[in-house]
């Protein structure tokens, strides 16, 4: 059950960029946060199912390393980026955000979220396979973003494509993230 609610939640996520993309409807406005949600249902439910890698003080190092990756991730997606902008209003145009997190690479939360899930893995029992599926999903999400969704709707997109990378950083991406921080 928990692996389909999480299938389910990317293709709420591949509905909600599309619709940014090229529907703009607000009925449609709604399905991020809503495969937010399905996704960490469905992650619950799959780390009760099974049991973890390790225990003891690496099982709790390993939760503690996942809630840094879960609190880069709502930071990277709420809090780097202006929410109402970038939620709110599906098809307006805004402009890039090309500062801090998003100078490290264009698509850090893909990092955090594979981080995440591989510390869901072995410190709460979240299925390998299901963690590598999650995360191939939101790389072909971050693909379908960064080749149609962005070029169309962000501002400035097309030079920060030719100067920041896709998604592992470089010395000097570390270095503009470091500075403009």
């Amino acid at each position: 059950m928990g692996c389909w609610l999480g299938l389910a939640a990317f293709v709420l996520f591949f509905i909600s960029d599309y619709n940014d993309w090229r529907l703009s409807r607000q009925v449609l406005k709604p399905c991020f946060p809503m495969g937010a949600v399905l996704l960490a249902v469905g992650t619950v439910l799959e780390a009760r199912r099974g049991s973890p890698l390790v225990s003891g003080w690496l099982r709790g190092l390993l939760f503690a390393l996942g809630a840094a990756f879960l609190a880069l991730l709502v930071y990277t997606l709420f809090f780097a980026l202006p929410v109402e902008a970038s939620y709110a209003h599906p098809g307006e145009k805004r402009p890039a955000c090309t500062t801090g997190v998003y100078a490290l690479c264009r698509h850090p939360g893909v990092l955090w979220f594979a981080g995440l899930y591989g510390c869901l893995w072995a410190a709460a029992g979240v299925p390998l396979w299901e963690a590598a599926l999650y995360s191939g999903l939101n790389v072909l999400l971050v693909i379908f973003e960064d080749r149609c969704v962005f070029p169309a709707r962000l501002e400035g997109y097309g030079a920060y494509q030719a100067s920041t990378p896709f998604l592992l950083p470089n010395r000097r991406s570390i270095r503009a993230c470091r500075e403009s921080i």
